[in-house]
């Protein structure tokens, strides 16, 4: 079974062809799908969640159009269950023998270590392989222990070195997750340079404390200087107002920082016949998280399917694919399914690669 990347015409030899993926749902719509599975979620207790997982993924595929053509997600959500149910059985038989046997936690995180490797390739692999486009099924090719033979030798580097050694790391982490990725038979390429990742870590540093002089201003001059007039304010608001300053100046870093990484990965990431374009903008990412946040306090909530179709589209927005020639993929008939409990258990413990 094959299918071309991108067929068309009006292709540049020289430049490529340049397509730009286009979300065509609407906030209405996700909402009253968000609304249903909340709903079927807490009647159910928490079992129907798996079915709200793939009912979101189904939707963002399909409202997903690459070059007249929309992505789609197979799996199941009985797997996706079986996964959560392993997943929470394993975390409830730590927390109940961390209560009854407190040295046991640390044998529990020592076993969690040595396997988060393997916990974090068949999370990947999971998603990979329920994905597909033009019937062509992406894949995760790395085992658990080629995870951790790249991880674990670098993490001592990283503790050898205090820290110093963590954006170099990160990049390499990071080149190694999107290059493990194929498209049927066809592998990504991914080459990522540390010396940009330092630069982006010590932007990020240097940004943050730009960021903070002026709090440690009020904080060391204004405040002593009107205390007097100050004490008649509730307690509340002399400790909220330096916590949303320092939260405004982590908020502008982390997009700043964001979006740095993913437009480095994207515009270092290709495929045979394909490049990728990303162009995030870091006042645009704040701007944009602010916006969220206001919104959904002042909702309760409510405004929850508004923020994540606002983001998804914005980032969808900066995204391209540069088509270089007609390249014609081959789907993988050797990919065989993978179990949903490596992703459950990884969501469980908030695992993110930042993928």
């Amino acid at each position: 079974m094959g299918a071309s990347a991108m067929e068309g015409t009006n292709a540049s030899p020289a430049a490529g062809r340049v397509v730009h993926p286009e979300f065509t749902g609407s906030t209405s719509e996700y909402f009253r799908l968000w609304v249903v599975n909340l709903l079927f979620t807490l009647v159910t207790l928490g079992v129907f969640s798996a079915w709200a997982k793939v009912r979101k993924k189904k939707y963002f595929y399909g409202n997903t159009r690459i070059d007249g053509d929309t992505p789609d997600y197979f799996a199941r959500p009985v797997a996706i269950l079986k996964g959560r149910i392993v997943a929470a059985i394993i975390v409830g038989i730590y927390l109940v023998c961390g209560e009854v046997y407190p040295e046991s936690s640390a044998m529990f995180w020592a076993a969690g270590l040595l396997l988060l490797p393997w916990l974090a390739t068949r999370a990947l692999m999971f998603n990979a392989r329920n994905s597909a486009f033009r019937g062509v099924r992406f894949d995760f090719t790395a085992s658990g222990l080629q995870a951790a033979a790249t991880v674990w030798w670098r993490l001592i580097i990283v503790a050898i070195t205090g820290g110093i050694a963590l954006p170099w790391f990160l990049a390499r982490l990071k080149e190694f997750v999107m290059s493990r990725h194929a498209y049927g038979v066809s592998n990504f390429e991914c080459k990522l340079s540390a010396g940009a990742y330092y630069r982006i870590y010590l932007r990020t540093i240097g940004l943050s404390i730009l960021l903070g002089i002026p709090l440690g201003v009020i904080a060391a001059i204004v405040y002593p200087l009107a205390k007097d007039r100050l004490t008649g304010l509730p307690g509340w608001l002399l400790v909220a107002v330096p916590l949303i300053s320092t939260y405004i100046i982590y908020a502008i870093a982390y997009a700043y920082q964001q979006a740095r990484i993913g437009n480095l990965g994207w515009n270092n990431c290709k495929l045979p016949g394909v490049r990728f374009e990303c162009t995030l903008g870091a006042i645009d990412l704040a701007k944009l998280y602010f916006g969220n946040l206001i919104a959904i306090a002042c909702s309760a909530g409510l405004l929850i399917p508004w923020a994540v179709v606002r983001t998804y589209r914005y980032r969808l927005s900066r995204f391209a694919l540069i088509v270089e020639g007609e390249v014609v993929h081959q789907a993988n008939p050797a990919l065989a399914g993978v179990g949903a409990a490596g992703q459950e258990l990884g969501d469980l413990l908030n695992l993110d690669l930042g993928i």
